[in-house]
């Protein structure tokens, strides 16, 4: 519905002065709350666009700056209700009910009857999750985004983990291409940093046993491509008909691997959709779609992609709102972050990560 003109004009002379000190306005129209103007930028993209970030930071509107055809346009619209904050005693009993759900998934699954192991398990995990969701939100505030501090997520066994990760909330519009690259990708970076010394210490401690009696329907946990260059690397080559004893270091290194590789899955608002939606703004679903269709595939490998894939989609419709200046070229340095995500991907990745031990043979 369009705005009644006697109304709203003061205002939208307001943001067209605003607009023109960055752009030249071709013209105009305005409908529902927003105001669309297709304009020619005066000076670079970025700098244009950040004349009107700052000319409208007092009046409670936003813009949004997308190529339109050969063109461009900016769409000023308001400001949309801030999101609450957890209040800090409820990340503190989240980390307190995770540290517990994750101790005792170690003592029932990684470290029978060993509760120094269990709990060495459960820091090791958190510190890779926890470190995983700072590193996003540590690089959000970094870049003006407004972010909470990461709040776990606990569950208590048969599920063999504790928990079903960490997550933060953005609570602010992230700016540009080269935010949303930054943001999506330091998370998943940080974390497998983390993950690396704790791999590495977990594979020294573990064993290789021969394989006696597989039971039937027991379950075997397949290493990415990182974990078996650093198994050769520590363990030699390991002899036919043997199998690796996972020490707990070793088992909370791969769960934090399983949960990077998910992550940069390149899909909806996932880390990784991030990422591709800021190096793609104009074909970044047909890279989603791509990759939801793989999925789909290896879901015959592993049922679980295939529940990824779903609720990716049902979360996401399988779109992503983009950044407020969705124009602005990425440079060489946020390319390059993507490039080590893409790696990160590629060593953390499990075709199947979890098969019955009688397939695995």
């Amino acid at each position: 519905m369009e705005i009644e003109h006697s109304k709203d004009a003061p205002l939208i002379q307001e943001l067209r002065t605003i607009v023109e000190d960055g752009f030249l306005v071709q013209g105009f129209k305005s409908k529902g709350k927003a105001v669309y103007f297709d304009v020619i930028p005066r000076y670079s993209h970025e700098e244009s666009f950040s004349r009107v970030m700052e000319g409208l930071k007092d009046i409670e509107h936003i813009p949004y700056y997308r190529r339109r055809g050969d063109g461009y346009r900016l769409v000023i619209a308001p400001k949309i209700g801030k999101k609450r904050e957890l209040r800090p005693l409820v990340h503190i009993g989240l980390i307190i009910t995770t540290a517990f759900t994750m101790t005792l998934a170690g003592y029932i699954f990684w470290a029978p009857g060993d509760i120094a192991l269990s709990v060495l398990f459960a820091l090791s995990l958190m510190s890779i999750l926890g470190l995983h969701e700072l590193g996003h939100a540590l690089m959000a505030r970094r870049r003006g985004i407004k972010a909470t501090l990461p709040f776990f997520l606990p569950v208590p066994p048969p599920f063999p983990f504790g928990t079903f990760g960490a997550v933060i909330s953005i609570n602010s519009p992230i700016p540009d291409r080269k935010s949303l690259l930054e943001v999506g990708a330091m998370g998943p970076i940080a974390g497998f940093i983390v993950t690396f010394p704790i791999a590495i210490v977990g594979l020294k401690l573990s064993e290789i046993a021969p394989i006696t009696d597989p039971q039937a329907g027991g379950i075997v946990f397949s290493m990415p491509l990182i974990l078996q260059i650093l198994a050769t690397r520590i363990l030699g080559e390991i002899p036919a008909n043997h199998i690796i004893i996972p020490h707990p270091l070793a088992m909370a290194g791969w769960a934090g691997l399983f949960v990077t590789s998910l992550n940069l899955l390149p899909m909806g608002q996932l880390d990784g959709g991030h990422i591709v939606r800021s190096l793609f703004p104009r074909n970044f679903k047909k890279v989603y779609y791509g990759t939801a269709g793989f999925l789909l595939l290896m879901g015959f490998l592993w049922p679980g992609y295939i529940f990824w894939v779903v609720l990716v989609f049902f979360i996401t419709k399988m779109n992503h709102p983009g950044p407020l200046n969705d124009v602005s070229e990425l440079d060489s340095r946020r390319k390059f972050y993507a490039i080590v995500a893409l790696l990160v991907l590629i060593l953390s990745f499990m075709p199947a990560p979890i098969v019955l031990s009688e397939l695995a043979h």
